[in-house]
Parts: structure tokens; C-alpha cells; sequence
């Protein structure tokens, strides 16, 4: 269920929510749950935009396997690893599948017929068709098996993952991976015995998991994302999770800016002011811009301030209710109804605007256009109230209020005496304005399936567009029942969702049902197809405007192809349950491997399963509960709150940068309120109390510090010293109270580690480490004196608690540092302060030959005029084309726009001080080449000789241009630069990496001796 454009504008809005993740201090998480498909995606196709990218199914495996390891390492779960793969969807999500499945297929089209039309040569093996990232193809089969292969692998192999349940729910049990982890999360919640501290983290890139996370009402609840880039050149997606830059999104804070957001409703409702009700109610309100069930209302768009819009709506009609719209997850129709209206005066005031066009226009071309909008717009109106006959009755009640809204402006006896010709006007071109939207974009009436669709999520929406605010209507009088229907087999969901330009994900038998002319279903998969922006900026925002799937025809026409399945794809077409995993030592197997030539068979496997059934974590949801905690009275450490120091709040534009610019929105503001009693304190008695002792700074996010100095400054005087020298997290809430910056500044050296001693009774003492930067902070933005809770230390008191047997450590004297050991049971000796520990030592392999030899293995690199004399060319040229060279469009005289495209071989790079291992050495201020870069020096010789004698016919010159180097009619130079451009790419040498010039790096041929060597051990 994403939003778009939603993170960004919430992380705007509210400047705290995230933090970037510190190892080492990751708060202690109990729950990790999975988004699975995020993480497949990543692996599989990192770079869509080049066609010639090519993967295997190993390295998508491999890749997936160390995401996941990593992550685990990360967050470190105490109790439940939940890992969920999206199954098949509800029927209401299949809408915005198929628009983006069509859309991924026709954009990788077009991009490889750019890449022919070019002349580029593109492998001859199949790119990976990311379409079959969906319930039911053979890479989804196998990838199933391959997962449940390493969860056996890691319960059986890794220490850290056997105190851990594990659950892993596949493709094969329905349900989008996001929504069977929150089922699970209710499903525990609504246990008797359940902790209502539990600490939750969910990692996963759609933004609606925001929404999603606060639906559970936990107070300690965590999202795990990558970093988001904004703006600037798009770059390709980082695989490797350890050069990935992760955020933690804290929903602790997401609830209390809530709040914040609506607090003027507590001095104006009559009836309990109620946060957990207002977050239901801001979730509601969340569906009303779109989500992946439900188009977003006309013109509400994020990026346009929809959501401000609909916050102070619900802040002006919620005192006129009675009560919260969203009641625990039934929707209060009159209520409902009753925003709505207040909301539609949106529709008004934008068309306002484009009336104001419109009379523009009509003051150009006369009173024609006047006089056939009125004509069509009468027309329309007989025609629809003819179709209304034929209808329902709930769906007569809904177009009724339409026509009743346009007619009671139009006609209302408090008006017909004072409506000028220009309001009579103004609402004949509203009402056109309205019915051509629905008639062009839908044709139909569509408020009550709306009303269905906000009021179950899961409630298939059969329209690309919603309806207009001011034409819902009478939505009270709706009888709303929702019957929860079956899912999709796989095989059904994938003729539903896919292209036919992907129809070899699915068996053959089925396959003619998307291309044969002769299909009863064909018109359901156009080879070509509109989009419409719809108000929207972006192409990929835009909708996709193909044929809603009729569910009775689709499952008819694959009735009669039922019967050629093979036994293999009977299997895949099927659904089946999750499954619960845990370690059992007396449990010892042998787990076959499903890819022997890659992965090895896991020779003792212990790890034990249990089947959870589909409806084994249904709850009802008014079985929901809420349960309440006071963060303000024990502080969870890494689970920040805004209660520990005073301050107020105002939302104001103050380009806070979040994204790497400054924003253009409103940002929640949070301004610190001075206590009189110590501004007045002297500074001997505020450096007697805090020297020396350990507090919390970074508010809100906590960190913890020990006070090693002490300054007192009128920071007015000294202001721009301390705007420099500020730790940046805390620039922002410098005080301003009376045109005055006043304070008292403290050094504060950071926790880093923290170590045990043990005395003589065998009793463990914790000692903190303290970093050795020391950074400046404000003394009124330090917390100290509460109560903080950290399970990882504050429970352990003796050896045994330090050090339980089978718990793995790590030995820090000789002979064998940094090797790994296992704890025994160490019952007999631990009293006397000592532990059994069993090391595995490594073999440690010999290189005293390879070090003595390595000049044998080592890249023989020349100066310049040795490759220059041996190519036969000046040794500028080969300076010049191991560097970059530029050529523009056109000729010198007549350029043809300011494009340059790089014809360098770009082997070294000065400004920068970088240089490429294996082909250029910087030795001083000379650089060096290797017969590689001879080489390469020498093919590109053969292949352009014509652009290596111009420029050394112009060495003068900086850029050159296209119809300079290759002049005459029957020459082409874009062809030509195109030319060398692909063989660029194409060419292994455009994937090596730099490196800095100072590094001293290992030739690739003596890595390999090392590795031969480490192999013998």
C-alpha cells in the first residue's frame, strides 16, 4: 500500500522522525520483521536503466542471503524474526499490479529498442524480467526453496539466530508481506500475557508502512529503511548492504507529532480527547490522497499541501461530530459524510481558479463556448438521470446527490434573488467541469464503491479515478457489508497482473490467452496503452488507463486450460502455510541442498518446524487492544521521546534540510522553554552538579555523554562562534527568548563500549568507555536524571550472567587473538573467577615465499614516452586519451547545444587524485602505465585513427566537435562518437573502480597467490 511522496513529506514535516544507524547503538529490539519483496528487488535488478545487465540466479540468491544476514546482524531480535514474502494480493491491490507490471515491461521495451536503434550490442542471454517477482513463477518457486534453506542453514550454523523464532511466510500463503506481519502482530496483541513493551522493528521501502506500523498502537515501534536521495542524477541502487546507509524511522515520535499536529482539538471537542482515536482518524485521512487500493480525490495532490488541507478540516468539523470518524476500525458514516462536505469546498475554490481561466478565454473568443458547455451540460444531465433509472438503488441515492448538490446552488430560494449572472455562470461550468471529468475518465458514478473502498481497505475499487469531493453525497443512508471473498490461485493472479510481454512467466497452456486473437480475454492485455498524469508530475505517478480484469471471464477462460498443467506446475499453483522455525539441539538431519553445484547439503541440521495455519492469526478487530505506556517514567533506550525537556511546538517554513535541500513546506518546530530556577543557578553550582557524570544529549534521540568541561557565555556576543562549533543535531535548538541567546555550554565525551570487571567475589561491575572527541552541547538541551532501561546490561551481575556456556566469544591475549570460542559449562571453576572456553583456531597460512617473490606477480607499469614510442604517437596523446576528452554536437563554428559526451578512456583522474589499479600508476607527480593500458591505448588506435590525428593536430584546444573531426557529407559524426561511446561501455574496463592515489594496493594476480595459499589451509 505505497504512498507516493509520502515519507518525504512526513520527514519534512516532522524534521526528528529519523536517524541515521550507529552500530553501536542500535536500541535493543525484541520483534524484526521483513518486507521481503524490497530486499528481492534490490538483489535482482539494481539497475534497470541498462539494458545490458545481466544476473544469474546464484548471485540474485547469494545476494539475498547476505542482505538478510545483515540485517539480522543489525538489529540483533531477541525473540521473533519474521520474514514475509508478498503472496498473492487482495483483489482490490491486482488494480495498481497490472498498471505496474504493464508499465515495467513496455519501459524495458523501449529501452532496448533505444539501445538497437543505437547500434548497441546487447547479450544473448535473457535480461531478468522483474514481473516474475510475483506468486507463482519458477524463480518465485525456486527462490521459496532456497530461503527455506537458509533459515535451516543459519538456525543449524549461526549462535545468534538459535534463541530466535523464526517465522517465514512465502509466496505460496496470500496476503502482501506487510499486512501478514501486521496480522501476526495483532494475533500476539491480543494475547492475555502479551508485553505491552514489546519493542517492534520493520524494515521495509514502502512508505505506507508508516501508516501501517501505527495501526498496531505500540508504543516502541521502529521502521528500518535505506536512505532516500532526493533531487540530483539518479544512481544506481547499492547492493551491498554494508555500503548502504540505513535510517530508523521512530513511530515513538511519529505518535507525539500527531498529537502535536492536532492539539488545538483539546480545548474545542466536548467528548474525550483521545490520541490512539485521533491516529485512527489521521490514518483514514492518509487514504484520501491514494494509496495502491484507492486512487487519490481530484487534485489532492501531497506535494500541493493536500495533507494540511485535510488536517485542519478535520480540526474545524471534529468538534461539530461527537465523536472520532474511525471507531477501532468501523467507519462512522455520518460522521464521515460530515467531513466530506466541509472538505468539498476544495472542489469550488479550485475550479475558481480555472474559472478565472475560463472567463479569460471567453473574453477571446465570445459566448459560443459558453453557449455549448450549457448545451452539453444539459444533455449530459438528461442522459445520466435516463441511466440512473436502470440502476440500484444505493447507487441512485449517490448520483442523486450529485445532481441535488449542483441543483441546490442553482435553484435554492435563498439565492435565486441575489445570484448575479456571473455565480449562474460559475456553477453552470462547475457542473460541466464535473461531468466531463467523470465521462471522459470513468463515465459512471462511483461514490458508494469509493465510500466501500475507504471503508475495507481490501474492497476491490473498479475505477481508475475517484469520485469529486462535493458529489459525495448522502453516503449515510449506504449499507456497508463487506464479504471477505477467497484469494487468487498463483496462476490466476498472474494471468490477472501480467503483461503479454511477459507471458513466459506463466505455463504454456495459458500463455495463447494473451496473445491468440481468438482469446475470450484478450482485450485485457493491449499491446499499447495510455497513461494519464491525472494532476500528477512524474510519469511513473501517472495511471495506467487498461481494461479492468472481470474475474468470472478470467477464471472461465482458464477453466479449459486447466487440465494441461503438469504435475510440477499443479504444485506451484497452490497456496500453503507458514512456517514457524526454531533450534533444537537433540534434532540432527541431514537438509538436501536445491542447487548442489552452488550451495552444499546442511550435513547436521537442527532446526525444527510447525506449521502455522492461513487463519491462525485472524483477530477481530475490535479484539485490537490498546494497551498504554508511559514513556515519560522509564526511557527505553534508543526509543526517543519529545517528553524530557519543555518546549512548545509551532509549525512554520524554515527550510529545514532533510533530503539534501532545504524543504518547502512546513516544518513542526520545537523551541525549548528556559526553567527560570536555572537560568539563575551559578556557574559553580550547574558545573558541580553535571561535571564528571554521565547524562543524555542529542535530544530527541538520546545518546549518552559524560561531562568532561564546563563554559559560560552570552552566546550573543559569541554567536557566530557557536553557530560553527555546535554539534550539527542540535544547531536548531539554540534558544531565542527575548532577542537573547544566553546559555551555558558543555564538553561532553560520547559512550562508545562498555567493559565488565570482575572482583573478587565474582561479582561483575559494568564500566562505560568514553569516546575521546569531545563535542560542545547546550545545557538546556541535556536530560538528565531518568530512569533508563537497557535489558542487554542492566541484567547481568555475576559470570554466569556474563558469560551463559554456548555463548560465543571472542579472545583478546596470545597467541590466538581475535579468534572465536564457545563457552562450556564452567560449573566447576567459575567460582574461582575463571571460564571454560573451547577456541577454534584458524590454520594460519605461510606467505613467506610469496613475500620474498612478489615482484614476480606484481603489474610492471612505464612512463608515458615508453607507450607513446611503442604506439607510435605523441606522449601527450597518450596522456590526453587515458584521461577524458569531451566532443560537442556540431562544429566549433556552429555548435549544436551545450551536450559533451566523454570519449576518454578515463584511466586517471588529477583533480581528484584517483587512478585505476591494474592499468595507471601515479608515482610522484609522473603517472604510469601498465601493458594493459597499452593495450587498450593501442585498440582504440585501430578503431578511431581519424580522432587521434585531429587532436594532435589541436592540442590547443579543450573541447572539439563532431563535423570538425569527421568533416564532409558523407561522414557522420554522432554515428561516429556513438560508436566509440558503446565500445567504451561495452568494454570491461569501464566497471574497474578507482582508488586514491596514496592507497598501496595488492596486484589482482598476488591476491589470487594469497588466496591459493589460504585455500591450502
Amino acid at each position: 500500500m505505497g504512498v507516493p511522496k509520502f515519507y518525504r513529506w512526513i520527514s519534512e514535516r516532522y524534521p526528528c522522525l529519523s536517524e541515521v544507524v550507529k552500530e553501536h547503538q542500535i536500541p535493543e529490539f525484541d520483534n524484526l520483521y521483513l518486507d521481503m519483496n524490497g530486499i528481492i528487488h534490490q538483489c535482482s535488478h539494481p539497475n534497470d536503466d541498462d539494458v545490458h545487465f545481466r544476473i544469474s540466479d546464484d548471485k540474485i540468491f547469494t545476494d539475498i542471503f547476505h542482505y538478510l544476514e545483515v540485517l539480522f546482524r543489525i538489529i540483533k531480535p531477541r525473540k521473533v524474526f519474521f520474514m514475509a514474502v508478498d503472496g498473492v494480493a487482495p483483489r482490490a491491490k491486482m488494480n495498481q499490479q497490472r498498471g505496474r507490471r504493464f508499465r515495467s515491461a513496455k519501459e524495458a521495451e523501449d529501452k532496448i529498442k533505444k539501445a538497437i536503434e543505437k547500434g548497441e550490442t546487447l547479450p544473448t542471454e535473457a535480461r531478468f524480467d522483474s514481473n516474475c517477482i510475483t506468486p507463482g513463477t519458477e524463480f518465485m518457486a525456486r527462490l521459496h526453496e532456497h530461503l527455506k534453506y537458509f533459515v535451516n542453514m543459519k538456525i543449524s550454523t549461526d549462535k545468534s539466530w538459535q534463541g530466535v523464532t523464526i517465522y517465514f511466510s512465502g509466496h505460496e500463503t496470500p496476503g502482501e508481506g506487510e499486512h501478514k506481519i501486521m496480522e501476526f502482530i495483532r494475533s500476539e496483541k491480543a494475547k492475555p500475557d502479551h508485553d505491552p513493551n514489546t519493542r517492534h522493528c520493520l524494515y521495509g521501502l514502502d512508505a505506507d508502512l508508516i501508516m501501517l506500523g501505527l495501526t498496531s498502537h505500540e508504543a516502541h515501534f521502529s521502521l528500518l529503511r535505506e536512505e532516500v536521495r532526493f533531487g540530483g542524477k539518479k544512481t544506481q541502487r547499492v547492493c551491498a548492504p554494508e555500503e548502504t546507509t540505513f535510517h530508523l524511522l521512530h513511530l515513538s515520535l511519529m505518535r507525539e507529532y500527531i498529537d502535536y499536529e492536532f492539539s488545538a482539538l483539546k480545548d474545542k471537542i466536548t467528548f474525550k480527547y483521545d490520541i490512539e482515536r485521533i491516529i485512527d482518524d489521521w490514518i483514514l485521512m492518509g487514504f484520501l490522497v491514494g494509496n495502491d487500493f484507492i486512487p487519490h480525490l481530484p487534485h489532492l495532490h501531497i506535494n500541493h499541501d493536500a495533507l494540511p488541507l485535510l488536517y485542519g478540516t478535520y480540526i474545524t468539523i471534529l468538534p461539530e461530530l461527537g465523536g472520532y470518524i474511525n471507531e477501532s476500525g468501523h467507519l462512522n458514516l455520518p460522521r464521515f459524510e460530515k467531513y466530506l462536505v466541509k472538505l468539498s469546498d476544495f472542489d469550488r475554490e479550485h475550479f475558481s481558479e480555472v474559472f478565472v481561466d475560463l472567463k479569460w478565454f471567453e473574453s477571446k473568443v465570445g459566448n459560443k463556448y459558453l453557449n455549448e458547455a450549457a448545451g452539453v451540460a444539459a444533455e449530459e444531465a438528461k442522459n445520466y438521470k435516463e441511466k440512473k433509472k436502470s440502476k440500484g438503488q444505493e447507487n441512485s441515492i449517490c448520483w442523486a446527490a450529485l445532481d441535488k448538490n449542483g441543483e441546490e446552488v442553482v435553484t435554492s430560494k435563498d439565492n435565486l434573488e441575489d445570484e448575479t449572472e456571473d455565480d449562474d455562470l460559475f456553477e453552470t461550468e462547475f457542473r460541466q467541469y464535473k461531468r466531463t471529468y467523470y465521462m471522459t475518465k470513468m463515465g459512471v458514478d462511483v461514490v458508494s464503491e469509493y465510500v466501500f473502498a475507504n471503508a475495507f481497505t481490501l474492497k476491490f475499487y473498479p475505477y481508475h479515478y475517484a469520485p469529486f469531493l462535493s458529489d459525495i453525497r448522502n453516503i449515510s443512508t449506504l449499507k456497508i457489508h463487506f464479504e471477505l471473498g477467497k484469494p487468487f490461485k498463483p496462476f490466476e493472479q498472474l494471468l490477472a497482473v501480467l503483461p503479454a510481454a511477459s507471458k513466459n512467466l506463466l505455463p504454456t497452456c495459458y500463455q495463447h490467452l494473451m496473445t491468440n486473437e481468438d482469446s475470450p480475454i484478450i482485450e485485457y492485455y493491449p499491446p499499447d496503452f495510455k497513461t494519464d498524469l491525472n494532476g500528477k508530475q512524474q510519469e511513473w505517478e501517472a495511471v495506467v488507463l487498461i481494461p479492468f480484469i472481470d474475474e468470472k471471464r478470467l477464471l472461465e477462460a482458464m477453466e479449459t486450460c486447466n487440465h494441461s498443467l503438469k504435475k510440477e506446475e499443479r504444485k506451484r499453483n497452490q497456496h500453503s502455510e507458514c512456517l514457524m522455525c526454531w533450534y533444537d539441539s537433540e534434532t540432527e538431519f541431514t537438509y538436501p541442498s536445491p542447487w548442489p553445484e552452488k550451495f552444499p547439503a546442511i550435513g547436521r541440521c537442527c532446526a525444527r518446524y510447525r506449521i502455522i495455519s492461513l487463519d491462525a492469526w485472524r483477530v477481530d478487530i475490535s479484539k485490537n487492544k490498546i494497551t498504554r505506556v508511559d514513556q515519560k517514567a522509564l526511557y527505553f533506550c534508543g526509543f526517543p521521546t519529545l517528553k524530557h525537556i519543555k518546549h512548545k511546538f509551532f509549525l512554520k517554513k524554515s527550510g529545514v534540510q532533510v533530503f539534501q535541500q532545504s524543504s518547502r513546506g512546513e516544518n513542526m518546530m520545537l523551541e525549548i522553554l528556559v526553567n527560570a530556577e536555572s537560568d539563575e543557578l551559578s556557574v559553580e553550582n550547574i558545573a558541580s552538579s553535571v561535571l564528571g557524570k554521565s547524562l543524555f544529549v542529542n535530544w530527541p534521540h538520546l545518546e549518552e555523554a559524560r561531562v568532561v568541561g564546563f563554559t559560560w557565555k552570552n552566546l550573543q556576543e559569541h554567536r557566530s562562534f557557536i553557530w560553527e562549533e555546535l554539534h550539527h543535531p542540535l544547531k536548531w535548538s539554540i534558544l531565542e527568548t527575548k532577542n537573547n541567546l544566553t546559555g551555558q555550554k558543555k564538553y561532553k565525551e560520547f559512550q562508545n563500549s562498555r567493559k565488565y570487571q570482575v572482583n573478587q567475589n565474582g561479582e561483575v561491575r559494568l564500566e562505560k568507555q568514553w569516546s575521546k572527541q569531545v563535542l560542545p552541547f547546550v545545557y538546556q538541551t541535556i536530560v538528565q536524571d531518568i530512569r533508563a532501561f537497557d535489558s542487554r546490561f542492566s541484567n547481568i551481575k555475576t559470570l554466569d550472567d556474563l558469560f551463559p556456556p554456548r555463548s560465543m566469544v571472542f579472545m583478546l591475549g596470545t597467541p590466538y587473538y581475535g579468534c572465536t570460542g564457545e563457552v562450556q559449562d564452567s560449573g566447576d571453576v567459575i567460582t574461582e573467577g575463571r571460564i571454560r572456553v573451547v577456541f577454534s583456531i584458524p590454520c594460519e597460512p605461510n606467505l613467506d615465499a610469496l613475500i620474498q617473490n612478489q615482484h614476480k606477480y606484481s603489474i610492471k607499469y612505464n612512463p608515458g614516452y615508453v607507450l607513446a614510442s611503442r604506439l607510435g604517437v605523441s606522449g601527450y596523446l597518450v596522456s590526453r586519451f587515458t584521461g577524458s576528452i569531451f566532443i560537442g554536437r556540431g562544429s566549433r563554428r556552429n555548435p549544436h547545444g551545450d551536450h559533451k559526451a566523454n570519449v576518454g578512456l578515463n584511466l586517471k583522474f588529477n583533480k581528484k587524485n584517483e587512478e585505476v589499479p591494474g592499468y595507471t600508476k601515479k608515482v610522484g607527480s609522473e603517472w604510469m602505465y601498465s601493458s594493459a593500458a597499452e593495450q587498450l591505448l593501442a585498440e582504440y588506435l585501430e578503431r578511431a585513427p581519424e580522432l587521434f590525428s585531429y587532436i594532435a593536430k589541436n592540442s590547443q584546444e579543450d573541447v572539439f566537435y563532431e563535423d570538425d573531426i569527421w568533416p564532409g557529407e558523407n561522414e557522420n559524426g554522432a554515428e561516429k562518437v556513438q560508436e566509440i561511446i558503446t565500445w567504451l561501455k561495452g568494454h570491461p574496463v569501464s566497471t574497474l573502480s578507482r582508488s586514491s592515489c596514496d592507497l598501496q594496493i595488492l596486484d589482482a594476480a598476488i591476491v589470487e597467490k594469497i588466496e591459493e595459499e589460504v585455500e591450502k589451509c
